[in-house]
């Protein structure tokens, strides 16, 4: 018993003097783990770096090497001209303002900041919402950049830094002029500034041609100074390529006539005591348009104080209307046209047509023209002498002469906004010849709707033997 105790306590002596290489062999386990967990995780960190996060690091690294900067283009301009001469007249210019900034960190007291308002305000006339603003502004005390006045003057820049107000600053930026006003404004619409400070055109002209206007930005890269200047003789990173200016448009608005034909509406809006005005004078044999206004309007140089936005809406394309009797000359032309009446053709008004709708079309003011003729018909405005024109044209024939006329679709000018009209009455029945109350109605220019520029344009088709010209308002891009 005592020898098989001493046996097997030699045999645990035994088994202790080899624990340690078992030891040995665990750490150099542990090394090899540890070894290939850092390799993996150095992996890793490579892989982040150079594949998912590279062109990052690229960018980050290019920031101290290389030297980059935007070309910016020259924005187009655009020209009204004299018909006649070929004179052009600057209708929307570039030219250079100042915007006025405040670095507020450098205004320590309220009797700073209140001496640079009262200086500005000698400048700018605030008035006290704006005052109570710009108050507001200047008490920041950490902002560097508090944006105060846009599009400020060369002259009353140079006035403000002759003052030497404490925080006060200017950039230089590129401004729209627009040096005739209101003329020709819901034409021309205006630019405004997006989320990346790039012109962005709005409405009409602007808008329409915002692509061949803003031209094509260029940039210039190359190996970059200590101080982070280009390094002009250093070649191996350079690469440049040109800012393409914006094309410059001119019109076929004559400025003469846009000058008093609009005016000329202006005073009509007044005189009447009307909400609104639109006016369009169009080459029937060109389709030319040489004046185009619409009341109440704007000045694109201050497009920000209008009272609504609809008053950048051009509402010779973009309000449709009940064009009523002045309607009447489309569907007489039709008629004419298909041989069916002549300028003498008799006609005898029965002053009231009680079976085509639920209620009576009666002429205006109940009147009854006993006989006359188709001229009789259109110098007298006579809505049962349209009706009987209408039901010697079928509903199918009238209404493919109203889609010949151009109405129902979109004329194609080059503006912003434009809408198409509604003919949709006048299909309601068009399979079927005998007419019905829309067309009954429509031939009277009532219930459906065009825009003053179709109306127009299809008095230029009568007036051109039949010929629709397709309106335009560009003359040339440069």
């Amino acid at each position: 018993m005592q020898k098989f105790e001493g046996h097997h306590k030699r045999s645990l002596f035994s088994e202790k003097k080899q624990h340690p290489i078992n030891n040995y062999d665990r750490r150099i386990q542990v090394f090899f783990l540890v070894v290939c967990g850092l390799f993996f995780v150095v992996a890793g960190r490579l892989f982040s770096l150079m594949i998912i996060n590279g062109n990052f690091y690229k960018k980050l690294a290019a920031g101290t090497q290389e030297f980059y900067s935007e070309l910016l283009p020259k924005r187009g301009e655009v020209f009204t001209q004299d018909s006649r001469t070929g004179e052009k007249f600057p209708l929307a210019l570039n030219k250079e303002s100042y915007l006025l900034y405040a670095d507020t960190r450098q205004i320590h007291t309220d009797e700073e900041a209140k001496a640079v308002l009262d200086q500005l305000s000698e400048i700018f006339h605030y008035d006290a919402a704006r005052t109570s603003t710009i108050w507001a502004s200047l008490n920041k005390r950490t902002d560097p950049y508090e944006p105060i006045e846009k599009k400020v003057e060369q002259d009353q820049m140079e006035k403000i830094k002759a003052m030497k107000l404490p925080g006060i600053a200017f950039i230089k930026i590129p401004t729209r002029f627009y040096p005739e006003g209101n003329l020709a404004a819901t034409v021309i619409g205006f630019v405004s500034n997006n989320d990346q400070n790039r012109a962005l055109g709005k409405y009409g002209i602007e808008s329409y041609f915002q692509k061949e206007l803003a031209g094509k930005e260029g940039e210039i890269t190359g190996a970059a100074a200590h101080g982070g200047g280009w390094i002009p003789f250093d070649t191996r990173l350079f690469r440049s390529s040109d800012a393409e200016d914006g094309a410059n448009i001119t019109l076929t608005i004559d400025r003469t006539i846009e000058f008093n034909a609009c005016n000329r509406l202006y005073q009509g809006m007044l005189e009447y005591g009307a909400s609104s005005a639109s006016l369009v004078i169009l080459e029937p044999y060109t389709g030319a348009v040489r004046a185009m206004c619409s009341f109440p309007d704007f000045d694109p140089n201050n497009y920000g104080s209008v009272d609504n936005i609809r008053s950048y809406n051009n509402s010779t394309i973009f309000t449709p209307y009940e064009p009523g009797s002045i309607f009447k000359a489309v569907t007489m032309a039709a008629a004419l046209n298909e041989g069916l009446v002549e300028p003498q053709s008799p006609f005898h008004d029965p002053g009231v047509r009680a079976d085509l709708c639920k209620t009576p079309i009666r002429n205006a003011e109940n009147k009854s023209y006993d006989d006359t003729n188709m001229t009789g018909i259109l110098e007298d405005s006579i809505n049962t002498g349209m009706i009987y024109i209408a039901e010697r044209l079928g509903t199918s024939r009238f209404l493919d002469y109203v889609e010949k006329f151009g109405f129902g679709v979109k004329s194609g000018i080059e503006l912003d906004t434009e809408t198409p009209g509604n003919i949709d009455s006048l299909s309601k029945n068009k399979k079927n010849n005998k007419i019905d109350c829309y067309t009954a109605t429509g031939s009277f220019g009532q219930g459906l709707t065009v825009t003053p520029l179709q109306m127009v344009a299809a008095y230029g088709a009568i007036a051109n033997g039949g010929l629709l010209m397709s309106p335009h308002i560009v003359d040339e891009i440069v």
